[in-house]
């Protein structure tokens, strides 16, 4: 591969659009091209950098014209950016509908596929654990520092947490954590799960939070997509939709359940002496 073909195909390269054989090309070329890596770790950043500025931008009301506008700039790029790799990869123009506004990106639905699909590839290939034989506090710990977003553990009935690493979702760093099903009656064998947690400030996927969730399936697996505020998480599994669904309700259910109660004044006027 030279480099100009890589600077063909570096924004497919960097949305985690190639396929394994393809992407093993360009990571061969990058190992002896100091410049090509230096342009990939360069556009790498920028996208990372862009992303906390519109969540700073969501977060404040205020906040200063400059940054307003800077925030367009870089949406209005990224929107050209996929154009080109539509024209690339599909020969056709994409659509990407742009509110600077609300200072998001409403993603067609096979965009939001390929973020189905890159987490059903990923779980497919039972990459070994960082982390394990921990609860999910000292999971919560662990992934502290190591991403720019908060990672908390989703507590699932009926699943024993395995283990957790550090991923990705398309160019998304991402919190991967393993689960193994109980089985409930002799004889079952346990399933795996696993759920991706990646930063999503700028909304850039329709995911709603829970109990609302959709599910997609992909290479195999349902693929379970919802959101904590400016976190979403996607749940990959070979288990039913029915089953899925079913879990995600009693998660809810008992996180609310076991929610910490506010404690109640106690009014003077009430005492008796």
């Amino acid at each position: 591969m030279t480099c100009q073909e890589l600077d063909r195909l570096l924004y497919p390269y960097l949305d985690g659009e190639f396929q394994p054989e393809e992407r093993m090309d360009v990571e061969t070329h990058l190992e002896t091209c100091a410049d090509c890596t230096h342009r990939v770790e360069s556009e790498r950043e920028m996208r990372q950098a862009l992303r906390r500025a519109a969540r700073h931008s969501i977060q404040s009301s205020r906040a200063p014209q400059s940054l307003r506008m800077g925030i367009q700039v870089g949406l209005r790029r990224e929107q050209r950016r996929a154009s080109q790799v539509q024209w690339l990869r599909l020969s056709a123009a994409a659509m990407v509908v742009v509110a600077v506004g609300g200072g998001w990106i409403a993603l067609r639905p096979e965009e939001r596929q390929r973020f189905v699909e890159d987490a059903a590839k990923r779980h497919a290939k039972r990459l070994p654990v960082e982390i394990a034989n921990v609860g999910p506090e000292h999971v919560e710990q662990w992934f502290h520092g190591k991403l720019d977003h908060q990672v908390s553990i989703p507590r699932l009935p009926n699943a024993q947490l395995a283990g957790a690493r550090i991923s990705n979702v398309k160019d998304r760093p991402a919190a991967y954590i393993s689960y193994e099903t109980r089985p409930e009656q002799e004889g079952q064998q346990a399933r795996r799960i696993g759920v991706f947690v990646f930063d999503d400030a700028a909304r850039d996927l329709d995911a709603q939070a829970l109990p609302a969730v959709q599910v997609d399936s992909s290479q195999g697996y349902n693929v379970a997509v919802w959101r904590d505020g400016e976190v979403v998480y996607e749940l990959v599994t070979d288990l039913s939709e029915s089953d899925i669904r079913k879990m995600l309700l009693e998660k809810e259910r008992s996180r609310v359940v076991n929610a910490p109660q506010p404690v109640l004044p106690i009014s003077k006027a009430s005492h008796v002496p």
